[in-house]
């Protein structure tokens, strides 16, 4: 047997593990089959996946307990994966009906990954068209996040629609060069040994990260934003119960609002949800006289890292949602922004990790030992991934759609997270159904906000685009 012992990040999101906080994230992907009818494409492949095979890393990968994985979180490979007991078929009683389905999307994303089996699972989704199908991918957050997922995506899906042999998902293997990471073990006393050798570099690594987070901390840094967030509704315990809505919005007005804005695509997603927050929280809850902040993750993969796990840093930043006027916020937001990321420029890629671990540590240590009420580091994540502009093909079926649905924890109930494919932005908007206001109120601040912004920054000439899908 193989024992995998995850990095310190990835260790954090598989004992954060719990019935109130699901640590995996999924994508929402619509399909059209290449031949009009959805329900046989889904038939033919259900029957090319019927019994156990060996898979690659990490689909193979099982979560090993005890009670030192609270500290050092283990994995071990199964010998051989049955498809069955991942893949799911699921009709929309309604055909057609978009809400039935992001609602589904929400059942699916409140249940745990069996922790006994690989964490990961594949829901096929089937009533959107007579040539129409979802596909649900639900995985462990600590083996892939948002941009290890999209290289899946592009290393799996073809770009050519006659392509007939596109690989399973879960049949392409990430590479793993952390060799020290694994061990040949005959029993449980390697295991062990592995877990305690874990438990002391964590110690060292975020004793070493810790020192350097306070000399920073005594300057104008990023940290500084780190716990200082007003009291709002977003403090506090949540439920396993989860609250979904999905947007799609043309790129190339993203581009054109960002072009003249002089920022970054990045910068107009944030400015976004500050303003939708803004109207959000005046209309349903209460909007807090100081600026609410976000945790922002930052992608350091190189291009050809493919390794199993997260890797990636946090930015926290301002939203402005304390400044009523448009122009004065989008300026503070890109001001903001523009500050964490000089603070992270120039920094090594494990540096950046080790400062975000050692900032959170305070919060993450409290849920991992069962205080739902430990101050959070930030009270929401909004992520923005890149993904490709030529379209992607499963056996011949087109991609058409790729919503991302992130996680949420104790005092961090609300996510926004964005993906770019095609020539549209889509938005998963996620948030915890028993402490907030639907979800559908903040995207429809969302499609005000975007428009908003049209008008105050594009000539009249460009703004009769749509704002939603």
């Amino acid at each position: 047997m193989t024992i995998k012992r995850l990095s310190a990040t990835d260790g954090v999101w598989l004992s954060l593990e719990s019935p109130d906080m699901p640590m995996h994230v999924a994508f929402l992907m619509e399909f059209t089959a290449p031949d009009g009818d959805a329900a046989r494409f889904v038939r033919r492949w259900r029957a090319q996946v019927v019994a156990p095979i060996a898979v690659p890393q990490p689909w193979n990968l099982v979560p090993v307990g005890g009670p030192l994985t609270r500290l050092v979180a283990l994995m071990r490979e199964a010998a051989e994966v049955d498809p069955a007991d991942h893949i799911r078929t699921w009709q929309l009683n309604r055909t057609g009906d978009r809400r039935e389905l992001v609602e589904l999307a929400a059942r699916i994303h409140r249940e745990q990954l069996d922790p006994t089996r690989p964490q990961w699972e594949i829901h096929l989704v089937e009533g959107l068209a007579a040539d129409r199908f979802a596909l649900i991918l639900k995985v462990h957050h600590s083996l892939f996040d948002g941009a290890s997922l999209m290289r899946l995506f592009i290393d799996t899906f073809s770009t050519d629609p006659a392509d007939r042999d596109t690989p399973n998902l879960f049949t392409v293997g990430r590479a793993n060069p952390d060799a020290p990471q694994q061990v040949r073990s005959a029993g449980r006393l390697r295991t062990l040994l592995a877990t305690l050798r874990g438990v002391l570099e964590l110690v060292r690594g975020i004793g070493a990260a810790g020192r350097d987070a306070l000399r920073r901390a005594r300057g104008r840094t990023p940290a500084q934003r780190a716990y200082q967030q007003p009291a709002s509704i977003f403090d506090g315990p949540i439920t396993g119960r989860r609250d979904l809505s999905l947007r799609r919005y043309d790129l190339g007005r993203f581009k054109r609002l960002a072009k003249a804005a002089d920022c970054t695509i990045n910068d107009i997603v944030l400015y976004l949800v500050g303003t939708a927050l803004r109207e959000y929280l005046s209309e349903h809850a209460e909007l807090p006289d100081r600026t609410l902040t976000a945790g922002v993750p930052v992608d350091l993969r190189e291009g050809d890292d493919d390794r199993v796990g997260t890797r990636a840093g946090m930015m926290f930043t301002a939203l402005a949602t304390d400044i009523a006027d448009p122009a004065e916020r989008l300026a503070a937001v890109r001001a903001a922004i523009r500050a964490a990321k000089q603070e992270m420029a120039g920094l090594p890629a494990n540096t950046v990790i080790g400062y975000g671990l050692a900032v959170t540590l305070p919060w993450i240590m409290g849920l991992t030992w069962g205080r739902a009420t430990t101050p959070a580091s930030h009270p929401m994540g909004i992520s923005n991934v890149p993904g490709p502009r030529n379209p992607l093909y499963w056996n011949g079926a087109r991609l058409e759609s790729l919503y991302p649905i992130s996680l949420l924890m104790h005092g961090n109930p609300f996510n926004v997270t964005c993906v770019g494919y095609l020539d549209a932005l889509h938005f998963g908007v996620l948030g915890a159904a028993d402490k907030l206001p639907s979800m559908e109120y903040l995207t429809e601040g969302l499609d005000a906000a975007l428009d908003e912004l049209t008008a105050l920054l594009l000539p009249a000439e460009e703004r009769a685009l749509p704002s939603a899908g």
